[in-house]
């Protein structure tokens, strides 16, 4: 599938995006690849990670401690430009 690919990670899942935590999280039971790992493989294959600007103030996090897959830093009026663009399909978990 040929899909343009953005994750905005907003309130507490900005924390995610912190070096070092989502590399000591695993998705399951099974321990052989934590979420960081499933990350940097959806980076390679093209997804692009988005940091909210208000969750990183909420949350005290400097834009230094992000993780180097965060291809940019996005607000909630971005967000909602792309949920509202016709051409977008938006997914929210």
């Amino acid at each position: 599938m040929d899909a343009d690919v953005e994750v905005h990670f907003e309130s507490k899942s900005v924390l995610l995006l912190v070096t070092g935590v989502a590399a000591q999280l695993y998705a399951g039971n099974e321990r052989n690849r934590s979420v960081y790992d499933h990350m940097q493989q959806a980076a390679t294959l093209g997804a692009k990670f988005f940091a909210c600007s208000d969750a990183l103030v909420a949350h005290g996090v400097d834009r230094s401690a992000l993780i180097p897959e965060v291809a940019g830093i996005s607000g909630a009026a971005a967000f909602l430009g792309r949920a509202l663009d016709t051409e977008w399909a938006t997914l929210v978990f």
